[in-house]
């Protein structure tokens, strides 16, 4: 979890997504919707869950029987306050990724989510090796792409570093995923961001202070959700364009 996202966690009102928060999860229901995952399956993991609003559009959408919630700033009052939130809702709360493969151990089915997690670790095995058992699961990982656009946004954020997706597939590989999807998304934030190192200017807001109105809200969904509609047409039609992110979708 960010630490920004605290500030909002015990006031619902506070809850304004980030247009980038439900365009990124829309993205992730895009992908899953078209992979040749066999939904229902058993377990859904997300790791770095942050505030959990991903997995519980999961759980709405009825895609496993058991969903887990994983982020090392899952404290007791931090679990308490979501489960608040939620409704006391059937995701489960675990502090950190060892402790889930120890206490919930399982041969089932399992789709683990690590969005936005990798480039937060200094060393990315630390996650990786961890999930280096083979079994029928499937991953989807997204990282942001492009260092050359790296700024005092990352360190804001807590990024070591951006990637290419060559580089994310070559990390993936050697640690034995088996890639079925990959590529780029949110072409049109990419050149945003290309702008803004060009111009000098470094953001200091985080997701967690959206102050943007209803009507820049709805058009910037807009243009995102048109700019992932042609980014997907172009790749069915051999046309790969970079993005501002990249992701596989694995199995192993």
């Amino acid at each position: 979890m960010d630490i920004s996202e605290f500030s909002r966690l015990e006031d619902k009102s506070k809850y304004r997504r980030h247009p980038w928060e439900t365009s990124r999860k829309n993205v992730l229901h895009t992908f899953l919707k078209q992979a040749k995952i066999p939904f229902p399956i058993q377990r859904i993991v997300d790791i770095g869950s942050g505030d959990a609003y991903v997995i519980h559009t999961l759980v709405e959408k009825n895609l496993a029987t058991e969903y887990f919630a994983i982020d090392t700033a899952y404290n007791p009052e931090v679990v308490e306050q979501l489960k608040i939130n939620n409704n006391n809702s059937k995701v489960q709360y675990v502090q950190n990724l060892q402790e889930y493969l120890k206490k919930y151990p399982t041969e089932e089915p399992t789709l683990f989510l690590c969005m936005d997690v990798l480039e937060h670790l200094e060393d990315e095995k630390i996650i990786l090796d961890d999930l280096n058992r083979k079994g029928n699961n499937h991953y989807f990982f997204a990282v942001p792409a492009f260092q050359s656009v790296f700024s005092s946004h990352d360190v804001l954020l807590g990024h070591y570093r951006r990637y290419t997706l060559p580089q994310l597939s070559s990390l993936l590989n050697k640690n034995e995923f088996e890639i079925i999807d990959k590529g780029y998304y949110f072409t049109t934030l990419l050149f945003f961001r290309k702008l803004d190192k060009f111009l000098k200017k470094d953001k200091e807001a985080s997701i967690d202070n959206w102050e943007g109105g209803k009507t820049k809200t709805f058009f910037i969904n807009t243009l995102l959700k048109v700019d992932f509609i042609t980014s997907l047409f172009l790749k069915k039609i051999g046309f790969q364009i970079p993005g501002l992110s990249c992701y596989c979708l694995c199995k192993k």
